[in-house]
């Protein structure tokens, strides 16, 4: 697997990866991360991806990436609370 490079993102880690003639685009927040991958022409997709990012700035994506951070919070329990610690606030 070959790293092509990234796109700048505000809010989300977005890379480009190349492998078997696939192209593979990998979107990550936080511990959440959607993998993409593309049999077709990459030059077409690199076109499509860049006019994606000028349009709606991924909006789709990053709701997903939020919904699985919350679904993979409530999978999570709370590590435990030692009693003889004080919280601090």
């Amino acid at each position: 697997m070959r790293i092509l490079g990234q796109i700048h993102h505000p809010q989300i880690k977005i890379t480009l990866f190349t492998h078997n003639d696939k192209l593979s685009v990998k979107f990550e927040k936080g511990q959440a991360e959607i993998i993409l991958k593309f049999k077709e022409d990459q030059s077409v997709v690199m076109e499509n991806l860049t006019q994606e990012m000028e349009k709606t700035q991924f909006a789709s994506i990053v709701k997903q990436l939020d919904h699985l951070l919350i679904y993979r919070n409530q999978l999570e329990p709370l590590p435990p609370q030692d009693p003889e610690f004080l919280d601090i606030i």
